[in-house]
C-alpha cells in the first residue's frame, strides 16, 4: 500500500505539492518569498525522483544498473553532448552492456552490446520498436520523418512506400543511374579536385534524384538541389544532442517572438519548417506536372501514384513525405561515409595500394569497374565494411522506445524509456571482436581461408522492425563510389612549400550525424594518358 501511495505521490506531484503548500497546516510557506517556495520544490523533485525509483525497484525487478543521478539535473553534468557515445562508453566499463540513466526527467537506457541489441531490438522487436517522440521533431519538420515516427499505421504506410523502390530485389533496377553517377563523380574530381565534399554530395544527389522524381540534378544551384540541401543542414544542426536536450527541457525557447534576444532556436525553427516544406513540395509538384504531361519516367514517386486509382489524400501526402525523407536520408548518410573513405584512403596509402592492384588485376586498365566485378573484389568488399566500422556516420543511430515494460537479464526496462544502441564506441570498436578498433584494417574480415565472413557491417543500418528500407541501394551506391574512384584516382597528402607531406589530424563534425571536416589533400589521376570518357565508354553492365 505504501509504494500505491508513493507512485500516486509521484504522478501527481504538481497538485499534491501545491496542495501542500496551500493548507492550513502550513499559512505562511507562500508567504517567505519566492527562494523557500525554490528551494522546497526542489527538494520535493529530488524526494519524488528517489521515492520513483525506490517504488519501480521494489515493485519489480531492479532497473538496470546507471550512475547514481543528481536531483533534478540527473546524470546531465556527466553527458558530452557533443559526443554522447564516448560517455556511454566509458560508462560501459562500470555497468556493463545496459545502462539506465536520466537526463534531466527522461530515462534513457543504453545498450553497449551487440548481442544485447538483437535480443531486445530483433528477438524482441514487438516492445522495442517504438520511437520516443520531441517537440524538437514538428518545430523542425521532422515530424513526418518514417524514421522518427511512432510505430503505427502511419509509419507502416510510409514503410511500404518505401519498400516498393529500395526492397532488394529492385536494387538491380538502379544499377545504371547509379554507374553514371559515379562517371560524373569522377569527371568533376578531375576538374576540380579540391571541392572533393561536394562532388561526392552530388553523386549522391544524381542517382537519388532519377530513383525518386525521374530528375535530373543540373548544377549545384539547382532549385530542387537547394531546397533538399538546405533541409539536410538545418536538420543537422537542429538534431545536435546538445541543441535537442536544451530545448526539450525549456520549450519556451521555442515559442519566443523572433525579434526577442536569444530567441535562436525560433528563428532555426521556422526556416527549418519553410525548408521542410519546400522539400516536400518543389520535386512532387516538378514530377506531377510532368505526369500530366505523359512525360514521366519511373520513378518512387510517380510508381507510387500510379499505385491509387483515385485521388487520396492521405495517401498522396503520404508519397510526397516518404519521397522527401528517403532523398534527404540517403544524401546526408551517404556523403559523410564516401568522406570516411575518403580520408581512410589519405592515412592508410598500404590499403588504398592494395585495393587498387585488386581492381587493376580483376578490372583490368581499359575500362572501370561496374556491378559485375563486385563478387570478384573481396578485398574491395573489405575496405567498404571496414568504412562503416572504422567510423559510422550515425553513432548513436536512432534511439527505439519500449512499448510495454519488459524484464531482461533479471531487470525491469520500463514503458517509454528511450533505448539508445551505442553502435560506435561499444559495438563497433568493441575490441574484443575488432582488435585494435582505431586502425583501418580490412584484413579483420577474411577468414582464414581467405574467403570474407560474414560480419556484413549491418550495425549503420539499424535493427529489427526499424532497420533501414533503403540498406541495399545505399550499399551500391558505396560500393560503385569506391570502386570508380580507386580505379581511376589516387588520394594523397597535401604537400608543404619543400614538398614534404602535410600530415592530417582527423577532425569530425558533431551532432546527429557526423562526417570529417575538410582537410587539404592531392587527388591524383593514377594513369595520366588514360581518357576518362574512353574508360567511362567501355563500361558497361552487360
Amino acid at each position: 500500500m505504501r509504494y500505491i501511495l508513493q507512485a500516486d505521490l509521484f504522478f501527481n506531484a504538481p497538485s499534491s505539492f501545491e496542495y501542500l503548500l496551500r493548507s492550513k497546516s502550513h499559512p505562511t510557506m507562500l508567504d517567505n518569498g519566492p527562494g523557500l517556495y525554490l528551494a522546497v520544490s526542489a527538494l520535493m523533485v529530488a524526494v519524488l525522483s528517489y521515492n520513483r525509483k525506490y517504488w519501480l525497484n521494489q515493485s519489480h525487478p531492479p532497473l538496470p544498473p546507471g550512475p547514481t543521478p543528481l536531483p533534478v539535473l540527473g546524470n546531465v553534468l556527466s553527458l558530452d553532448f557533443a559526443r554522447p557515445w564516448l560517455t556511454f562508453n566509458a560508462w560501459r566499463s562500470t555497468y556493463g552492456d545496459i545502462i539506465y540513466a536520466r537526463l534531466l526527467n527522461k530515462p534513457i537506457m543504453v545498450v553497449n552490446s551487440e548481442e544485447v541489441a538483437k535480443d531486445l531490438f530483433e528477438r524482441r522487436s514487438s516492445i522495442y520498436s517504438d520511437r520516443p517522440q520531441s517537440i524538437v521533431y514538428e518545430a523542425f519538420a521532422s515530424d513526418f520523418n518514417m524514421g522518427f515516427m511512432p510505430y503505427g499505421n502511419r509509419w507502416r504506410l510510409h514503410r511500404r512506400i518505401f519498400h516498393q523502390a529500395f526492397h532488394q530485389a529492385a536494387t538491380p533496377t538502379h544499377q545504371a543511374v547509379q554507374l553514371r553517377s559515379a562517371h560524373k563523380m569522377l569527371s568533376s574530381l578531375l576538374q576540380d579536385p579540391d571541392n572533393y565534399p561536394d562532388h561526392f554530395q552530388i553523386f549522391t544527389l544524381t542517382f537519388m534524384l532519377s530513383i525518386i522524381y525521374d530528375c535530373e540534378a543540373k548544377a549545384e544551384d539547382d532549385h530542387v538541389v537547394h531546397a533538399i540541401t538546405k533541409y539536410g543542414e538545418l536538420i543537422v544542426d537542429g538534431f545536435a544532442p546538445a541543441a535537442m536536450t536544451l530545448m526539450e527541457t525549456f520549450p519556451f525557447l521555442l515559442k519566443l517572438p523572433t525579434w526577442f534576444p536569444g530567441a535562436t532556436f525560433k528563428q532555426a525553427s521556422l526556416k527549418c519548417i519553410q525548408a521542410g516544406h519546400d522539400v516536400k513540395e518543389i520535386p512532387f509538384q516538378y514530377v506531377k506536372e510532368r505526369m500530366s504531361a505523359n512525360d514521366m519516367g519511373p520513378c518512387l514517386v510517380a510508381d507510387a501514384l500510379n499505385k491509387t486509382s483515385q485521388e487520396d489524400d492521405v495517401y498522396t501526402t503520404a508519397v510526397k513525405e516518404a519521397a522527401s525523407v528517403a532523398f534527404t536520408a540517403a544524401t546526408e548518410t551517404t556523403t559523410a561515409t564516401l568522406l570516411v573513405f575518403f580520408l581512410a584512403m589519405v592515412l592508410n596509402p598500404e590499403v588504398q595500394a592494395k585495393a587498387q592492384a585488386e581492381i587493376d588485376r580483376v578490372v583490368g586498365k581499359d575500362r572501370l569497374p561496374n556491378f559485375n566485378d563486385r563478387p570478384a573484389l573481396p578485398y574491395l568488399e573489405a575496405v567498404l565494411r571496414e568504412t562503416l566500422r572504422w567510423h559510422p556516420v550515425i553513432p548513436m543511430g536512432v534511439p527505439h522506445a519500449t512499448t510495454t515494460s519488459d524484464i531482461y537479464n533479471g531487470y525491469f526496462i520500463p514503458k517509454g524509456v528511450a533505448v539508445f544502441p551505442n553502435a560506435f564506441r561499444a559495438m563497433t570498436h568493441d575490441t574484443t571482436k575488432y582488435p585494435s578498433p582505431n586502425e583501418f584494417k580490412p584484413e579483420r574480415f577474411f577468414q582464414a581461408d581467405g574467403a570474407l565472413n560474414d560480419d556484413n557491417m549491418r550495425l549503420g543500418f539499424g535493427w529489427g522492425r526499424r532497420i533501414c528500407v533503403g540498406r541495399h541501394v545505399v550499399d551500391a551506391s558505396l560500393w560503385i563510389a569506391m570502386a570508380n574512384f580507386l580505379a581511376f584516382f589516387s588520394a594523397h597528402n597535401a604537400l608543404d612549400e619543400h614538398g614534404m607531406d602535410i600530415p592530417v589530424v582527423p577532425k569530425f563534425t558533431t551532432g546527429f550525424t557526423v562526417r570529417p571536416e575538410t582537410f587539404p589533400c592531392r587527388i591524383l589521376q593514377r594513369f595520366p594518358d588514360a581518357s576518362l570518357r574512353t574508360l567511362t565508354r567501355s563500361t558497361s553492365l552487360e
